[in-house]
């Protein structure tokens, strides 16, 4: 069956990092299904069984759950500047960043944290 209804809840930037955290120990790389995992768990009384013996450590899993963070605030910046761009109004600021370097240290940057993920992919 096609799921089609959102539920959407607010939580802190530690209340996601601990959530992701949990979430990639139990096996899961998706936040939303362990979500939905866990709280049909809850209400069945149910649990999946961990994926291969649980997946990350707690500590990598909390790496993982910092990687995705700082890789969401260059995801937005970069959509940023998408849109000005997009819209043909970069303001002079944003304009001032483009041109000392700022896209080429954005693609450093995620190449840096998709290289460490992969590294620790390959550790699980």
């Amino acid at each position: 069956m096609k799921r089609t209804r959102t539920v959407a809840v607010r939580l802190t930037d530690a209340e996601e990092a601990a959530w992701i955290a949990a979430a990639l120990v139990d096996g899961h790389r998706q936040l939303g299904a362990w979500v939905r995992e866990r709280a049909v768990a809850g209400y069945l009384g149910k649990v999946r069984p961990k994926a291969g013996g649980g997946g990350l450590s707690p500590e990598d899993a909390a790496e993982v759950a910092a990687l995705r963070q700082e890789m969401t605030k260059w995801g937005n910046n970069l959509n940023q500047v998408a849109k000005a761009i997009n819209s043909g109004q970069v303001p002079p600021v944003m304009a001032e960043h483009l041109e000392k370097g700022w896209l080429n240290r954005c693609g450093q940057a995620l190449a840096r944290m998709a290289d460490r993920l992969d590294a620790l992919d390959d550790q699980g």
